[in-house]
């Protein structure tokens, strides 16, 4: 997950995240705030993150007005994170992530996790594996230690981030090596194909990932990996054949 990323969107991302800095009240003003320590922290990791670089800034989350530059106008329905009302509250983070997430909060509405979080305020949420600003996602080792802060027994989750890590991987190396194929003449249809099929399950085991179904998750990401590491050597072939 945390090594697939849309390159060719970059450039653009950028320039989004730049006039969204240039029309934000809050990233403005909040940019200002030397000085204060917990307002440095938060805005260094929102610069950081997806949500800067596609121009999402503050209020999506946090409510207010980010058009408003007088301090009370901009912050009117704002309410704190420990208030049960926030859309930042710990239980209504699925929620608001959901708005913009739906995939994945549906997918996670399926989970005990979910169920917890419910029905005793404690089960995990979003920012458990993704953090407050979405800019970090855990690594396997790290996934692992805080899935056995609840559960004593080991679970699944080390082995199957591990695979949908590899899938990625092999996506991405077919991916390369079908733009230099076909520049060189190759005929790559059915590799294309097959690499669609690929990203489809591969996008399919990263969603289905919030429902913590750990067996279905590792089934479609090794499905995944198998369809590019196989399309990756028929494409090899072609290419010493073409040569």
């Amino acid at each position: 997950m945390r090594n697939i990323f849309l390159f060719a969107l970059a450039a653009v991302s950028l320039a989004w995240a730049a006039d969204a800095r240039a029309d934000s009240s809050c990233v403005t003003c909040h940019e200002s705030a030397v000085g204060v320590p917990y307002l440095e922290h938060n805005l260094a990791d929102w610069k950081k993150s997806p949500h800067a670089k596609a121009a999402i800034t503050c209020e999506a989350c946090h409510g207010g007005d980010a058009a408003k530059t007088e301090k009370a106008a901009a912050h009117a329905g704002m309410l704190p994170s420990t208030d049960p009302k926030s859309r930042v509250y710990f239980t209504r983070i699925p929620e608001t992530c959901g708005a913009c997430h739906a995939a994945e909060a549906a997918a996670f509405r399926k989970s005990r996790h979910s169920a917890e979080l419910k029905s005793s305020g404690r089960g995990p949420n979003c920012v458990t594996c993704h953090g407050s600003m979405a800019n970090h996602v855990l690594a396997p080792r790290e996934l692992e230690m805080t899935c056995t802060l609840c559960h004593r027994r080991p679970t699944q989750a080390y082995a199957t981030l591990l695979s949908l890590e590899t899938a990625g991987q092999a996506i991405g190396r077919l991916s390369k090596k079908l733009d230099r194929a076909s520049a060189s003449g190759v005929d790559v249809k059915t590799q294309q194909e097959s690499l669609a099929r690929a990203k489809a399950d591969y996008r399919g085991a990263v969603v289905d990932w919030h429902t913590f179904k750990m067996d279905a998750v590792l089934k479609a990401s090794q499905e995944a990996a198998k369809q590019a590491n196989t399309a990756s050597r028929d494409l090899e072939l072609k290419e010493k054949l073409h040569d």
